[in-house]
């Protein structure tokens, strides 16, 4: 196997099998969640709608047509009479095979459209999901962290206090220290809200996705791969990209049949009557064409314009997609190199906040050296794991946008059926 060949079985393993981290939901959990939203059900009753549509329209439109008539003669001439008569007559339009092609060629340009659009749903709900569930767990990070400060303040008291006995530090640093200490609380009682509010966000959207998460924030790593390798990945799984190549495909097969039903429409069919009081009996077959007028040849325009049009849009499209795919990846890489120099800086901060209490524990250096280093510890801490929450949420927005994340191809054979 040369080098081209090694790189590109590199290349697709990585863009291939679905990955888990524990600070994720579970694959299983958010697939079926993403099918239950109600995004992705109404797509999916589009769907199974435009199905049956396209049946329909396979069959075609054709229908038969019943006629009936009653008559009375009368005979003016010698000898004088009055007759009954009656008649019946059956016809149908006949579909050309060159129109059934075109209807049927619709029909799949149809429900391909169905399907794509079946997938953007399912796409934008995996997107929602991953918003609101990095929403609620930079939320509960906060919180979690808010919580470790609390014990801190609470410790930080408690040496405050042991020195106050001993009579190495005034009263007035246990005021500092309680208040530091009240404002803790309510900090983390303010973080313990929005958490819980960033939950209940996400459970009134995917009511059934359990909202849990194991362990601490892994860190951070670059993208696999180039940018061109993504950008290429992307393009390939894109519903959008998909549903509007569709879109285009609907309007051509649109004005192809248009254009087939600009020649004349004819219609067979026969007919019995019963005449001059049962004495004449008539079995016949009538032909009929039903001539087209200027409007199709308009509609076939209007159509053929709509084509160009959305053909235009779907190139145009490509090449947004490809600018944003590129600019996403480029992100994502860059917010890694951010987190670590954030993180550097976050350690450094609490650093000197851990040898500032201890210098104030062994009786050097005063209470509000403590209280400002910890309070830059604590806001170095929160910069930082929003930073790395901001890298990994970029990372795995990558990982699903290149169907790395969760299955969300639309398998079109059970797409209606599925969980």
């Amino acid at each position: 196997m040369n080098a081209v060949h090694s790189l590109a079985f590199a290349l697709a393993l990585a863009f291939a099998a679905p990955v888990h981290a524990d600070y994720l939901p579970d694959p299983a959990a958010a697939e079926a969640a993403l099918w239950a939203s109600p995004m992705v059900a109404q797509a999916r009753g589009e769907f199974a709608a435009q199905t049956m549509k396209s049946q329909g329209l396979q069959r075609g439109r054709e229908e038969w047509t019943v006629g009936a008539d009653i008559a009375q003669r009368r005979i003016q001439t010698t000898p004088r009479d009055t007759q009954s008569e009656w008649g019946l007559a059956l016809s149908r339009p006949l579909r050309l095979p060159a129109r059934a092609a075109a209807d049927r060629a619709l029909a799949g340009a149809l429900t391909a459209h169905a399907e794509a659009s079946l997938g953007e749903a399912l796409h934008e709900s995996g997107r929602q999901l991953l918003a609101l569930w990095f929403d609620w767990l930079n939320e509960a990070s906060q919180s979690q962290l808010w919580r470790a400060q609390l014990q801190l303040g609470e410790q930080q008291l408690a040496t405050v206090n042991a020195r106050i006995r001993l009579g190495e530090a005034p009263r007035s640093e246990r005021v500092n220290s309680e208040a530091a200490l009240a404002q803790l609380r309510l900090q983390q009682q303010q973080a313990a809200t929005r958490e819980q509010q960033a939950r209940n966000r996400l459970r009134a959207q995917f009511p059934d996705l359990p909202v849990t998460a194991e362990g601490a924030l892994p860190s951070p790593l670059a993208p696999a791969g180039t940018a061109n390798d993504y950008v290429d990945t992307v393009l390939e799984h894109n519903h959008e990209l998909f549903r509007a190549r569709r879109q285009a495909e609907v309007l051509q097969a649109q004005a192809r049949q248009l254009a087939k039903r600009r020649s004349a429409d004819p219609n067979v069919g026969v007919f019995y009557k019963n005449e001059a009081g049962g004495d004449e009996h008539v079995l016949g077959l009538n032909l009929g064409l039903t001539l087209p007028g200027s409007a199709r040849r308009f509609d076939q325009q209007a159509a053929e314009q709509l084509s160009a049009t959305a053909q235009d849009a779907a190139m145009r499209l490509e090449q947004q997609l490809r600018q944003e795919a590129r600019a996403d990846f480029e992100t994502a890489t860059a917010q890694v190199a951010n987190w670590q120099q954030a993180e550097h800086a976050a350690q450094a901060l609490e650093e000197a906040a851990r040898l500032a209490a201890r210098a104030y524990s062994l009786g050097e250096g005063g209470l509000d050296q403590v209280l400002f280093n910890r309070r830059l510890a604590l806001e170095g801490r929160l910069q930082a794991q929003q930073a790395q929450l901001a890298a990994l949420a970029a990372d795995v927005r990558l990982k699903l946008d290149a169907h790395r994340l969760w299955p969300l191809d639309v398998d079109t054979d059970g797409a209606h059926a599925h969980p």
